[in-house]
C-alpha cells in the first residue's frame, strides 16, 4: 500500500522553532505536528495532536492501517475510535515494551513489534554536541575588536560571519530551512548574536529597531552562505 505521510510529533521548545523542526518539516512527505512545552519542560497538547489525526484520518477514509510509535496511555481512546471506523493500527515500541508501552494500549493494538536499540543504532547516526550547540560555546569563539566609526550593519556582518565560521554545511542548511519558515533567529544563536556585536561597537546598548537590524543582517549572511555552499556542492 501506498503511504500517505509521516506524522512527527513533537513540542516546540519556545517561541520559535528549533533547527531541528525547521528541517523535519521541509522534508517531502513529513507532517510536523507541535504541542508545547510547560515551565518544567514537559509536552503539552501533544497527545492530542495524535487522537485526533487517528480519528479524523479514519473518519475520512485517508488509511485502511496506521503504524503509531508510542506507548502513551493518553492515546488509547484515540486508537480506540479509530478502529470503529475500520482503521487496523499497529502498535510499535521504541526500546523496552515492558517499561515503554502503556499494558492496556498494547491491548487495543491490532498488532504490536518492538524496535530495540539495534535498531536505532543501525537506522540512526548519534551527533555528539558541537561547539555551535549552546550559545555558552559559541560567545568564546567569536573575536570581535572594536573599530571607530564603524556602522551598526558592519559590525552585525563582521559577528555574523564569525559566529558562522564555526558551522559546518549541515549547520548552515539548517539554519537556511529555518529562516524559509521563520525570520525569528534561534535563541541559542540569537543572544551571541547580539552580545558580539556591542562588543563590536564598545558596549553599545541596542533599541529594539536596532537588534532587528542586527538579525536581518545575521539572516542574509546565512542565506549567502548556503548559496556558496550549494555552489560547492554543485561544482
Amino acid at each position: 500500500m501506498q503511504l500517505l505521510r509521516v506524522y512527527w510529533y513533537d513540542a516546540m521548545p519556545g517561541p520559535a522553532l528549533s533547527l531541528e523542526q525547521s528541517e523535519l518539516a521541509l522534508q517531502p512527505g513529513v507532517k510536523l505536528r507541535l504541542g508545547v512545552l510547560n515551565n518544567v519542560g514537559q509536552q503539552k497538547g501533544v497527545d492530542s495532536l495524535i487522537v485526533t489525526d487517528l480519528i479524523d484520518l479514519a473518519r475520512n477514509r485517508a488509511v485502511a492501517d496506521a503504524v503509531l510509535i508510542s506507548g502513551d496511555e493518553d492515546v488509547r481512546v484515540g486508537v480506540q475510535i479509530a478502529q470503529s471506523y475500520g482503521l487496523r493500527v499497529h502498535l510499535w515500541a521504541a526500546g523496552d515494551a515492558s517499561r515503554n508501552v502503556s499494558r492496556s494500549l498494547r491491548m487495543e493494538a491490532d498488532t504490536f513489534s518492538s524496535l530495540d536499540d539495534d535498531w536505532f543504532a543501525l537506522e540512526f547516526e548519534r551527533r555528539e554536541p558541537s561547539v555551535v550547540d549552546s550559545a555558552d560555546a559559541i560567545k568564546p569563539r567569536v573575536t570581535v575588536v572594536p573599530t571607530e566609526g564603524e556602522s551598526l550593519e558592519s559590525a552585525a556582518d563582521r559577528v555574523a560571519r564569525a559566529l558562522l565560521g564555526d558551522f559546518d554545511d549541515r549547520g548552515i542548511q539548517q539554519l537556511e530551512a529555518h529562516f524559509l519558515l521563520s525570520q525569528q533567529v534561534p535563541l541559542e544563536h540569537d543572544r551571541p548574536l547580539i552580545a558580539a556585536t556591542a562588543r563590536a561597537l564598545g558596549g553599545t546598548r541596542f533599541t529594539v529597531s536596532e537588534m532587528r537590524t542586527i538579525r536581518g543582517v545575521f539572516v542574509t549572511v546565512v542565506h549567502e552562505f548556503a548559496r556558496e555552499w550549494a555552489a560547492r556542492s554543485q561544482g
